[in-house]
């Protein structure tokens, strides 16, 4: 895919590039982003999203929705989006597919335009 990839679980925190257990975001045939996904109570969190293909930032909010629906949770939130200038469309696109369950803002981003 042309991108290098690594878990940094074993990584020290202020080391971290993509997070602690980063999960590659496939579309069709292209690695468009990663994730590292975690969780606080019903609420799905992207701890950090690597957008890798700014065109693909729907489909990269579609991928976090099933991922938060397939773990069961009713919610989602992104924390930190690379490149930050992406942060806002990210969370406006995560918020669409949770239209019946507002996406929680955090550290004062809103989640919705």
């Amino acid at each position: 895919f042309g991108v290098e990839h690594r878990l940094e679980a074993y990584v020290p925190k202020d080391k971290r590039i993509a997070g602690y257990f980063s999960m590659p975001v496939l579309s069709g045939t292209e690695l468009v982003a990663t994730v590292d996904p975690g969780r606080e109570g019903a609420t799905f969190v992207a701890r950090h999203v690597v957008v890798l293909k700014a065109s693909a930032i729907e489909r990269i909010a579609t991928a976090i929705a099933r991922g938060a629906r397939w773990v069961g949770a009713t919610n989602a939130r992104v924390d930190r989006v690379t490149p930050p200038e992406l942060h806002q469309r990210m969370a406006a696109a995560l918020s669409a597919r949770f239209r019946d369950v507002p996406v929680e803002p955090h550290a004062g981003v809103a989640a919705s335009p």
